[in-house]
């Protein structure tokens, strides 16, 4: 009778093991087994009738401002700062360009058609505001009625009948929830499409964004360029360069940029030498302020830190080195590449072959603190019979040699699913025949490459 008599208290019929004997308002079911009240409010203690319609019309009005395009105002701002911060960017570099002798006019006319598009922004703006300020007025009346009725309501609330009726709606939506997660049906796992991540699968490539010949001319044919996917703090806009100047296969300088401009007008570099090793191949990669490589004449990780100036090293197992599985093009192969880093939006990748893996590519996701291995995956593609590979998403894309103008990837593993398409025809244009380093950078979803002394993005299309 104790639990009958609390369960009639909050308004709720519970399910019993047993049948349970009452008297009074609760009624006798054995068959059933459960005990069952009804919640019952004397009538004119509340006025009930007032409070529905209050309720009705702060639904009203909450729906009324729900509808309201409040929101697209405060996204023109958005859009409008992130447009001036854009221009002040694309106009410092165009000063930088102007002063380096590299005045273009089609930049002059983008920025003048950006001044455009902002002066379009501040008018839907000013248009927006006007109009959002007739439709507050109207809601702002209406709020202070309604906060009027409620001052009167409140001389009502005797015995927190309200707290008790929201309590009781919110014991039931538990109980409700409770037995709706007891009957739901859990959905079968699905398998994500491969090559598939958050905004879409690798569609096409772009055709070259920007190109400009190496700083060093076009005596050195093998090395390397990009963006920090992840860069220290005040480093973002930093762009590096390493070429091989020994025998087109190792060298030990890293050549950094403070800006874009600077990189295009050649000037203001600083040329930082890696102590007690060298670079060996091109598959060298900037990533969290350190740049990653092959130990010269070794199968190890190099990890060299900008800041610190400081060399870590470790094994990476079986990999093959020194021209046991370089990248290669039908007439020739590109000299000590058996190691190539890369980047993603999982972080760092080492992509090589071992013997055991007969000659064919192993993936392995690289722990940055201590060069250790997270895990690796064994594919069927031998290294060998690409010209160079990267990663997108966790996904490898391997490219070969289809004509001197264009390149193709033909190949995917993805990592995630341990699916691998080796039917891939995605082609893209190049600004030379060969290609001796290609990497993604997913903070500006670009692939920037090294061809033949060529520096060049590309815009990766997802889709």
């Amino acid at each position: 009778m104790a639990l009958c008599s609390f369960l009639c208290k909050i308004g709720l019929c519970f399910l019993l093991q047993s049948a349970v004997n009452a008297v009074g308002s609760v009624g006798r079911s054995r068959v059933a087994q459960r005990c069952y009240c009804d919640l019952e409010v004397p009538d004119g203690l509340f006025p009930v009738q007032q409070l529905n319609e209050l309720h009705r019309l702060c639904v009203n009005c909450t729906r009324t401002l729900a509808g309201q395009e409040f929101d697209k105002a405060v996204d023109i701002v958005v859009s409008l700062e992130q447009r001036l911060t854009d221009l002040q960017q694309r106009i410092n570099e165009f000063e930088e360009e102007y002063e380096g002798g590299l005045y273009s006019i089609i930049s002059f006319r983008i920025i003048e058609i950006e001044i455009t598009e902002l002066h379009d922004l501040f008018q839907e703006l000013q248009e927006k505001y006007m109009s959002n300020q007739n439709d507050l007025s109207g809601q702002i009346v209406q709020i202070v009625n309604i906060t009027d009725r409620v001052d009167e309501l409140q001389k009502y609330d005797r015995q927190n009948v309200v707290q008790e009726q929201r309590e009781n709606a919110r014991l039931r939506r538990s109980l409700s929830s409770c037995n709706d997660e007891l009957l739901r049906t859990v959905a079968p796992p699905t398998t994500p499409h491969p090559g598939s991540c958050s905004f879409g699968a690798l569609r096409g490539v772009s055709e070259p964004r920007s190109s400009i010949l190496s700083h060093y001319g076009t005596s050195y044919l093998y090395g390397g360029w990009g963006n920090d996917p992840l860069p220290a703090a005040g480093k973002e806009n930093q762009y590096w360069l390493a070429i091989m100047p020994n025998g087109n296969y190792y060298g030990n300088v890293i050549r950094i940029y403070p800006s874009f401009g600077t990189f295009l007008s050649k000037t203001s570099h600083t040329d930082v030498t890696i102590p007690g090793t060298h670079i060996q191949g091109t598959g060298g990669i900037m990533y969290e302020n350190c740049f990653y490589f092959n130990c010269y004449n070794s199968p190890k990780l190099c990890k060299f830190n900008m800041t610190a100036k400081s060399v870590l090293s470790d094994d990476l197992p079986f990999a093959g080195h020194n021209n046991k599985f370089p990248y290669c093009r039908p007439s020739s192969c590109l000299l000590y590449t058996d190691i190539d880093l890369a980047t993603d939006e999982n972080g760092l990748w080492a992509l090589y072959a071992t013997e055991s893996n007969f000659g064919n590519t192993v993936i392995s996701l690289v722990n940055t603190s201590d060069l250790s291995l997270i895990k690796s995956w064994n594919t069927t593609l031998y290294k060998k019979s690409a010209t160079n590979a990267f990663m997108v998403c966790g996904v490898m894309y391997a490219t070969r040699f289809f004509s001197d103008e264009m390149e193709e990837i033909f190949y995917m593993f993805d990592t995630t699913t341990e699916v691998e398409l080796n039917n891939l025809s995605i082609r893209f244009r190049k600004v030379s025949s060969g290609i001796q380093h290609i990497n993604y950078n997913p903070r500006d979803q670009k692939l920037y490459v090294y061809s033949d002394a060529f520096l060049v993005t590309h815009d990766i299309i997802f889709g």
